[in-house]
């Protein structure tokens, strides 16, 4: 089967430049090992791709030698790998999951044919291209994950494997999390917390065509988290405090509303790393050049360092116009808070904004997903909590590791303030789900580890956990038996139709100005992957230019 071949061949690829990059991260298995390793492995071959598009287009001669670098350096390393069964058994298991969450599924709709598809084609086909938010303006809101997706452009491989990045990050964060289960792990205060950000993952995460960009960045937030409460702070543990920022980096590369990430790495930094050199350390000093360029992409593209926050652009560059940036930040704020559910149609969208004005239509629309997402797991956990006081209830009351104790309070307040951001800015449930749960793990872990059975609780949470991974699993065998006579085992990447007959590249309708083509315009539809640059958005004053071999969009 083509998704679990090539699945696999992607696993192992992270898994080997992850290796390189996790060299002394602790852990207490080699699952813990091989999960952790293959997920920075993406995070350094995401950095790569970023760095290659600055001079070259990511097309498919990029892609064959990087294809070629990945089996040589592959055969070497795994040469002298001690644990070669136990990788290949659990890249195989890894890649056996991932397929199950794609086969006969859908992309996520409607982003990825506006933007997340589109972008990948264009840099597939150019340089960064300078102004490209002229273009379309979410091409402003690009994750990293779409030049992770980017570099696997080869002539091996199907087309489709651009799409498999987000499915195996979600998969290996399944097997991280599972690693704690180990009878041998004892830290039994954090397995209370994890058992509970795992539930919820695997409620959570297991329909593919629901990821989009979010998904992983949210389990990128829990995965800061569990480090957070992992790391002792002093400067023998340089190298720890170093793969939490690139933790931190990585997630805002994917979400902007993950910057929170960064700026706590940087006051844990003035507290106990100041005086040291920390850029002495390869994680720290990479996290710092990953972020430059980055920013930089983003002016390039955008006007902007941050997109479309307009203090952090640059005015001066003839291919931002500032009102527009201000357009989209308030017409994107406006969306968040149930703008085309209003009461008063009076009221412009800086209007409805502001005072609370989008609050009744928000509490009887959008309110309401939040409910429906977020009640069944805090049911499950309350009666847990319920049968844990009254029959394992412990005769001490003191909880006796303090340090634990703190940082679960400092966590509970940190997701607690970006759960009121989020509230006052973007309600979006899926923006801000990984920081309500957050929130109410910690408030949940710190009342069980009060008043639980530790040891008991262990036993329950682990049946829970059992339980709710084998819905997950069984209701995508279900979708799969019940699609896969309609649908291709890929998702359909040329278009929304779910039928394996409609997934074709479409005829787009070409803009010219002066005999030049300026770009592709799909009417009514989403672009999808097919030409470049693509829009769905009729732009009829937009000039092209072309500068040692970089496109130049920007507005007249």
């Amino acid at each position: 089967m083509q998704i679990l071949f090539n699945s696999l061949l992607v696993i192992l690829n992270f898994y080997i430049f992850g290796s390189f990059f996790a060299n002394k991260i602790s852990h207490h298995n080699i699952i813990c090992k091989f999960s952790l390793s293959s997920i920075l492995g993406a995070i350094s071959i995401s950095f790569v791709s970023l760095l290659i598009n600055f001079f070259l287009p990511i097309d498919q001669i990029i892609g064959n030698i990087f294809l070629i670098f990945s089996i040589i350096i592959f055969l070497i390393f795994f040469y002298f790998e001690k644990n070669k069964l136990k990788i290949l058994i659990y890249s195989f298991l890894t890649s056996i999951l991932v397929t199950i969450l794609i086969l006969y599924s859908n992309i996520y709709r409607p982003d990825a044919g506006l933007y997340h598809l589109p972008y990948i084609q264009l840099i597939h086909e150019n340089k960064i291209v300078l102004g490209a938010t002229n273009i379309h303006f979410r091409f402003g809101h690009i994750s990293i994950l779409q030049y992770l997706s980017a570099i696997y452009n080869n002539e091996i491989m199907p087309l489709e494997v651009i799409i498999l990045p987000p499915a195996i990050l979600v998969s290996l964060f399944f097997l991280y999390f599972l690693s704690f289960y180990d009878k041998n792990y004892n830290f039994n205060e954090i397995k209370i917390f994890i058992f509970l950000i795992a539930i919820y993952t695997f409620y959570s995460f297991n329909r593919f065509s629901n990821f989009g960009n979010d998904a992983v960045a949210h389990l990128f937030f829990f995965l800061f988290c569990i480090r957070f409460i992992q790391i002792q702070f002093d400067e023998k543990k340089i190298n720890e405090f170093g793969n939490l920022v690139v933790i931190s980096i990585f997630a805002f590369f994917q979400k902007v509303f993950m910057i929170f990430l960064p700026i706590i790495c940087f006051i844990i930094f003035l507290k106990f790393f100041f005086k040291k050199n920390v850029f002495k350390n390869t994680k720290i000093f990479f996290s710092v050049i990953f972020l430059l360029a980055w920013l930089i992409k983003n002016i390039l593209t955008s006007g902007c360092m941050i997109y479309p926050i307009s203090f952090s652009c640059i005015e001066s560059l003839n291919l931002i116009n500032i009102n527009s940036v201000t357009e989209v930040a308030i017409a994107s704020e406006s969306w968040s808070k149930d703008w085309p559910n209003r009461n008063d149609n009076s009221l412009n969208m800086m209007e409805y904004n502001t005072n609370f004005n989008w609050l009744y239509a928000w509490i009887n629309n959008h309110f309401k997903v939040v409910i429906v997402k977020f009640t069944p797991f805090l049911i499950t956990i309350f009666f847990v909590l319920i049968y844990s006081i009254i029959f394992l209830k412990k005769k001490n009351l003191e909880i006796n590791n303090k340090k634990f104790t703190k940082k679960i309070l400092i966590l509970f307040a940190i997701s607690l303030m970006l759960s009121i951001i989020w509230f006052l800015k973007f309600p979006i449930y899926r923006y801000g789900q990984s920081f309500l749960a957050v929130t109410f793990i910690s408030l949940f872990t710190l009342i069980f580890l009060r008043l639980g059975n530790i040891l008991k609780l262990k036993k329950i949470f682990t049946f829970l956990s059992i339980i709710v991974l084998t819905l997950a699993i069984t209701k995508n065998f279900i979708r799969i038996k019940d699609n896969y006579k309609i649908k291709n085992e890929w998702p359909n990447i040329y278009t929304l139709s779910e039928k394996k007959e409609d997934n074709y590249k479409k005829t787009l309708q070409p803009v010219f100005s002066n005999g030049e083509l300026i770009y592709y315009f799909s009417s009514g539809n989403e672009c999808m992957y097919n030409k470049a640059p693509c829009t769905n958005i009729s732009i009829k004053e937009i000039i092209k230019n072309e500068k040692y071999g970089y496109k130049i969009f920007r507005k007249k």
